[in-house]
């Protein structure tokens, strides 16, 4: 005897749910798998480098925070499918019809929504301010050319704000953690969302130009396109960001209702899932970069300090067709270069970033330079 066909379809929207539903937490599980790994190696870089400075106990707090919520996120995914998924509509009262226990399982929905809005918030406005941070280091603390993603993370920041208070709120369970009400509490996570997109697309591009403007430098000074330990660094920040921002366009689709009989559905679990873990994961990896570069910097010093100890007349440097001229910014200047007296007759000359050198530099300057860079990194 066949069931009655709203039994069917009750049957099918419930087993599409339950089912989707895992897909999202399995998901979600395998990233934060992925993070968990990034997150051990980060904390363990930067405890090598020493954690002396206020600099370095911050970005250590940071990673913490973020794995946290991170993984609290997770959890309230996996209690939610275990717990109101599983339990209470398989398991619990079998003498009670399936949808009056998915109604009531869903009615719990704002217990989990809530909390795992406004932690997916902290992830993601954290993980910018992040971002920011290294483009304003790298570019040397130049307020003017961050002035617009601190903009758009500040606005991001209140309509996130908006949007927890707005869920808060809202008294009607929904399939959806998107508050339903007021235009302003409709729009205020898709516009938190776009605002965080342009921040790290305008700060991944500063980091670019920087890229490609050390490159143009090395390339003048040693009259070589050999990748110097900061250019790798500076690619992996810039090939990273902009492989986040391509993540960061997918989580569109969850702004759009998409039926559970559609296939479509699954890539809508797929960045629900994802996009929990990597936006703590992106600024993590960005902090591990740091470290890396931080250690190679000091790998420079012991090499710059044996340089100092030697006798300036043993120090030769390699011959160049063009004059060399000591252009490479501190902050990212990461490379051993041998160091010579110079003869050049002009004074000074204009890096890229616009700073001035001396172009008659003496050895113990340049120690003192690389010490400076040491601490810009």
């Amino acid at each position: 005897m066949s069931l009655p066909e709203s039994e069917q379809d009750a049957i099918l929207t419930i087993g599409l749910n339950i089912y989707q539903t895992g897909v999202n937490v399995l998901v979600e599980s395998a990233s934060w798998g992925i993070y968990a790994l990034l997150f051990t190696f980060a904390v363990y870089i930067q405890c090598s480098n020493g954690l002396k400075s206020a600099r370095s106990r911050i970005m250590l707090g940071v990673t913490c925070l973020l794995f946290l919520s991170s993984t609290t996120l997770l959890s309230l995914n996996a209690t939610w499918f275990l717990r109101n998924k599983i339990r209470k509509i398989l398991v619990l009262n079998p003498g009670d019809s399936l949808a009056d226990k998915f109604e009531a399982s869903q009615s719990e929905l704002p217990m989990f929504g809530q909390p795992s809005e406004a932690l997916f918030l902290l992830n993601m406005l954290v993980g910018d301010s992040v971002v920011v941070w290294r483009a304003w280091v790298i570019w040397e603390r130049r307020i003017t050319l961050i002035l617009v993603p601190v903009v758009c993370l500040l606005a991001a920041l209140g309509f996130a704000i908006t949007d927890v208070i707005c869920l808060h709120a809202s008294s009607l369970p929904t399939a959806s953690t998107i508050p339903v009400g007021a235009r302003v509490c409709v729009w205020a996570e898709p516009i938190s969302w776009g605002l965080s997109l342009l921040t790290n697309i305008i700060s991944t591009s500063l980091i670019a130009v920087k890229a490609w403007l050390f490159r143009q430098t090395i390339k003048q000074l040693l009259g070589t396109a050999r990748k110097s330990q900061a250019q790798r660094a500076l690619i992996l920040l810039v090939e990273s960001g902009f492989i986040y921002c391509l993540f960061w366009i997918g989580e569109i689709t969850l702004f759009f209702p998409i039926e559970r009989t559609s296939n479509a559905r699954y890539l809508w679990e797929f960045f629900a899932g994802i996009g929990d873990q990597i936006s703590g994961m992106y600024p993590t990896a960005i902090m591990v970069l740091v470290s890396l570069q931080q250690t190679f910097v000091e790998a420079t010093m012991v090499n710059t300090q044996k340089l100092s100890d030697a006798p300036l007349t043993r120090i030769s440097f390699a011959r160049s067709a063009a004059p060399v001229t000591s252009t490479i910014p501190r902050t990212l200047d990461t490379t051993s270069t041998q160091v010579g007296t110079r003869t050049q007759s002009s004074n000074q000359e204009h890096d890229s970033a616009g700073i001035a050198y001396p172009l008659t530099e003496r050895h113990d300057q340049y120690t003192e330079g690389s010490s400076a860079m040491k601490e810009e990194v």
